[in-house]
């Protein structure tokens, strides 16, 4: 008999772990992202002295299904629970120690956590999907794939919504789904505290975590929704510059900052996200997964892609 066939679009870690069940149970997968690599949110970047990431810096497992599944990363040697000095607060009115519990550090590459969660499933990079219908995809070359038994979208909602122009349906359940965006930094300071992870009191910037997986020197910094959203038509250099100048205040560096790299992840968070963990067209036989559906955070994205493989194999849907 012919293996059943699924196209998912979107290679994060919702579409990575539901990719990865469907084919450890025999289905034919292909996933496609239109970026270079595999993760998404859970993206990394490859340097001369290392890795680093500019998304999600740890992955935080609340409830017992994904902190089994943490767990069992761990013994593989992916990830590690989340130690280290760990403070808050901002060099004018002093530090307190603070704890993160249920969290986990990546000891890999968090790209290539997620392909290892794809497990036996085909990446397909730099495929860049412009339209998704019945059992088909539309490529931006003009090419297509077709004869899926499911077609699956695990993208953010507003990327979903521009593909779904023949499944209205679907659209409008996603229409009112709404993102808060985040800038994040790789920066390179000397001096301030003696940390691992900063959680800063401050309206511009929200955390810095110190790739060690790179250099101790580099951190990762993330601002806070309000500094993103009123920099979202600003500048790369701008908004870099204005970063740069507040993670001085913040640690009381005498030191000029050097950023690195930086990127705006414009759908960083879901607000109201629909809820439940998938969003089916039963007669066209595409399923959408995803935050938009289940919510923000990488655990709830895991659960999404996971409980849909389960429903598909049980036929719940």
């Amino acid at each position: 008999m012919e293996k059943p066939k699924a196209g998912i679009v979107g290679a994060g870690i919702s579409g990575a772990s539901c990719a990865g069940a469907l084919s450890a149970a025999g289905w034919d997968v292909d996933v496609f992202d239109k970026g270079h690599g595999a993760g998404g949110r859970l993206a990394s970047r490859c340097l001369e002295s290392g890795w680093a990431t500019l998304g999600a810096p740890f992955i935080s497992a609340w409830n017992t299904p994904f902190r089994e599944q943490a767990e069992e990363w761990v013994k593989k040697g992916w990830v590690a629970p989340l130690k280290g000095d760990i403070l808050q607060g901002r060099a004018d009115t002093g530090w307190t120690q603070a704890r993160l519990k249920g969290h986990y550090l990546p000891k890999i590459e968090t790209s290539e956590l997620v392909r290892h969660v794809m497990g036996q499933a085909k990446l397909h990079l730099e495929s860049h999907v412009i339209a998704v219908q019945p059992q088909t995809l539309v490529f931006q070359d003009g090419s297509m794939a077709d004869g899926y038994d499911q077609v699956i979208c695990a993208v953010p909602g507003p990327q979903a919504i521009s593909l779904l122009d023949a499944l209205s349906p679907l659209r409008e359940r996603l229409a009112g789904v709404r993102y808060r965006p985040v800038w994040a930094f790789l920066m390179r300071c000397e001096g301030g505290p003696d940390a691992d992870i900063i959680k800063f009191d401050d309206n511009l910037l929200d955390m810095a975590v110190r790739q060690t997986t790179a250099d101790p020197d580099l951190w990762l910094v993330h601002s806070s929704y309000e500094f993103a959203e009123s920099h979202v038509e600003a500048s790369e250099i701008e908004a870099r510059t204005r970063a740069a100048a507040a993670l001085m205040d913040l640690l009381g560096l005498s030191r000029p900052v050097e950023v690195e790299a930086s990127h705006m992840w414009l759908y960083a968070r879901s607000e109201n996200p629909v809820g439940g963990h998938w969003l089916r067209d039963d007669e066209n036989r595409v399923i959408l997964i995803g935050d938009g559906i289940s919510g923000a955070g990488v655990e709830r994205a895991w659960e999404s892609g996971v409980q849909l493989a389960q429903a598909i194999l049980e036929s719940k849907v």
